[in-house]
């Protein structure tokens, strides 16, 4: 569950973080009761563990109030990943922001230069004047399994690009039989390589059986196997940060928006700004489930009914989908056909707010 800042704390210090591969910029500020805002000088730190202990160090320098301390930091690839288990590790409480989510607070300030040190600020001034989830590591199972998952997908990728290039060349005019061969070859290297990965995925819930007990429950839904499961639970951290289905929806990219502003109404659409691992996983699985699982097929028909083109059905049952995972994974239970999922949904898993 994310953790609100408390009210009732007068004064509020946040670390905002702007990090890079070697080095990351640090920039201490604070909000008082009338909302004034101040902000230290920016500072420089290594990004290696002498950096991290010397940025706690730094920032127990600039507190000069018991007053807690909140640590911002923007998901930049894989280079924050160290500094934000350490932090956790020395029971510091941060954030970890999506790139788009601080674009768009840079958007509506003032700020036209972007440095380092101005990232850094900027950071600090939206832990002030937001209220953030504080972040949340994933157990080291779910660590190593999404991993796999994301190395599983990865390799079904490039075999599938490499099947199509390899077809391709083949039906050319006189094709090179050499080239042929490579193509032949390194296919067989990737469906090596899966194979291998496959085998450490196994291994891994050989050795996590309640967490294989689990992902059960999800593979227990028609259409849905344990390649999926694994992606739906690895992506969202085993929903840890999910409140209710609404956010589950809108982090998968498959809440509804609507554009309309006067006369002019667009079409209603998904909005395609959360997590594309978990909405490319679940499209192969919604397709299955419209001929094996006779209650989606009854929820598409009844949306074809109304909706002349097949696709929005199709988004529909993959929303189902994910939301009926999420039903199953927090009641720890399997899936039970005599039960209609939206039924199941609306009595397990409304909303909270």
């Amino acid at each position: 569950m994310p953790t609100a800042r408390s009210a009732s704390v007068p004064l509020e210090y946040v670390v905002g973080i702007d990090i890079a591969k070697d080095t990351f910029v640090a920039c201490v500020g604070r909000i008082d009761t009338r909302q004034h805002l101040w902000f230290g000088k920016e500072t420089t730190f290594a990004n290696t563990a002498a950096g991290f202990a010397a940025l706690l160090a730094w920032t127990a320098k600039q507190q000069l109030a018991a007053a807690p301390c909140w640590f911002v930091v923007e998901a930049t690839g894989v280079y924050y990943e160290e500094l934000a288990y350490f932090l956790v590790d020395n029971a510091q409480t941060l954030s970890v922001l999506l790139p788009n989510k601080v674009k768009h607070f840079a958007q509506s300030t003032e700020q036209k230069s972007k440095t380092d040190q101005l990232d850094a600020r900027l950071l600090c001034r939206l832990g002030l004047e937001r209220a953030l989830p504080a972040w949340q590591p994933p157990t080291p199972a779910l660590r190593q399994l999404r991993a796999l998952s994301r190395e599983r997908q990865s390799l079904t990728q490039q075999a599938a690009r490499l099947k199509t290039q390899r077809h391709a060349y083949q039906h050319r005019y006189q094709p090179d039989a050499r080239t042929l061969d490579r193509l032949t070859a390194r296919l067989h290297l990737l469906d090596q390589h899966l194979h291998a990965v496959d085998q450490d995925l196994a291994a891994l819930l050989a050795a996590e059986p309640e967490l294989a007990r689990k992902l059960a429950h999800l593979t227990s839904v028609p259409g849905i196997g344990l390649t999926t499961a694994i992606v739906v639970v690895t992506e969202t951290t085993g929903f840890a940060l999910i409140e209710n289905e609404r956010q589950l929806a809108s982090y998968a990219g498959l809440d509804v928006v609507q554009r309309q502003s006067g006369l002019s109404a667009g079409a209603t659409r998904i909005s395609r700004r959360g997590n594309v691992r978990l909405r490319t996983a679940l499209y192969l699985p919604a397709v299955s489930s419209l001929r094996f699982n006779p209650q989606q097929i009854a929820f598409y028909a009844r949306l074809r009914a109304r909706q002349p083109s097949g696709k929005p059905g199709v988004i529909a049952v993959m929303r189902k989908l994910l939301l009926l995972c999420y039903s199953l994974w927090k009641n720890d239970c399997a899936y039970d056909p005599q039960y209609h999922p939206a039924r199941c949904l609306e009595k397990e898993v409304a909303p909270t707010s």
